[in-house]
């Protein structure tokens, strides 16, 4: 059996292995903390459970976080700033300790429920790639999601509210971005050489991935190279992602108008549904990982459902019809 207890802002744990007694110190933690490390040891002694040589929550977060920032540099710190407030709630526990039940419990808690969501993702993740040797069992994959799923329309602009930000002194920007479809990252690392025969090549290099992993070339229509020609000579801007967003805010404030930077991006993905472009080209010049994504915009197109919906007026004018005809005759009066 193992027994934890606390002396002044720190907990201990204290158990019996092979004739030796063991104490070690947990932190400063919650009870509830100390109860799961508890368990996991009282498991452990049990021969449940394959020992973890120490290895905490906190661990494989850090673990995974320092794979991310290679793979996926572009969305490394939105990833870090996600598990920020679950890692300072789980990190000193062991491992494979964690209580599935706590987490979700944890992330009912959150007033940002979009946020502890998006964290409990990613702790999934990294769960699952700390399997590869780190950790021997996976408790989080007994989480279940608790934020109920979102099935909404993408916002986009309509064409006079494009006007209004394109007014404005960074306009430029905002017209090549909802010209183009690009995601903030791909602009901050896009630059005059991936400009050629009126493409744009967004590349998936060492420098800079893309979001999916594959390069792509989007045709710049008329009005993204009018906005070419006011962008940077090297680096068509010099801002990074955070600071782009930052800027759009602004000018969407001064133009009294709601939505954010990725607007621009739906606006892009809305505007060719709705011109009746396929959803697979859609696909391909956006850069979706899959046709699952693009889905979303599909309800943009033209007549989208109404021919689907006509045919219910068709089948109720042969259902009468066909009525009509098996109906009784009437009798005669006299």
């Amino acid at each position: 059996m193992a027994r934890i207890y606390k002396l002044g802002p720190c907990w201990y744990i204290d158990w019996h292995e092979n004739g030796e007694r063991y104490r070690r110190s947990l932190g400063k933690i919650e009870r509830a903390q100390a109860q799961a490390v508890q368990a996991e040891k009282e498991a452990e002694l049990a021969g449940l459970i394959t020992p973890t040589r120490g290895v905490t929550f906190e661990r494989v977060i850090d673990e995974y976080l320092a794979w991310y920032e290679k793979a996926r540099p572009t969305t490394y710190r939105r990833a870090k700033s996600a598990l920020k407030k679950i890692k300072l709630a789980f990190g000193p526990l062991a491992a494979e300790g964690v209580d599935p039940a706590r987490v979700e419990a944890w992330e009912l808690a959150q007033t940002a429920r979009g946020s502890a969501n998006k964290a409990v993702r990613l702790t999934k993740a990294a769960y699952r790639r700390a399997m590869r040797g780190l950790i021997r069992m996976n408790p989080m994959e007994s989480v279940k999601p608790t934020a109920p799923p979102v099935s909404r329309a993408p916002d986009y602009y309509q064409p006079r509210q494009l006007q209004a930000l394109y007014g404005c002194a960074r306009g430029p920007l905002w017209r090549f971005l909802a010209n183009t479809g690009l995601r903030r990252g791909e602009f901050a690392k896009a630059c005059r050489g991936d400009v050629g025969d009126g493409l744009l090549y967004v590349e998936s290099v060492a420098g800079g991935r893309t979001k999916s992993g594959k390069w792509r070339a989007i045709p710049l229509n008329k009005d993204a190279k009018l906005a070419l020609k006011s962008l940077g000579d090297d680096k068509l801007t010099d801002a990074c992602p955070d600071t782009l967003s930052d800027w759009f805010r602004e000018d969407a404030d001064d133009a009294g108008l709601p939505g954010t930077l990725h607007w621009l991006r739906h606006t892009f993905c809305t505007a060719l549904v709705q011109s009746g472009v396929s959803l697979y080209d859609v696909k391909t010049l956006a850069g979706h990982s899959s046709i699952t994504v693009t889905e979303k915009y599909a309800h943009h197109a033209p007549s989208a459902g109404v021919r689907a919906v006509n045919l219910i007026g068709k089948w109720h004018n042969a259902r009468h019809s066909k009525a009509r005809k098996t109906a009784w005759p009437r009798s005669s009066a006299g």
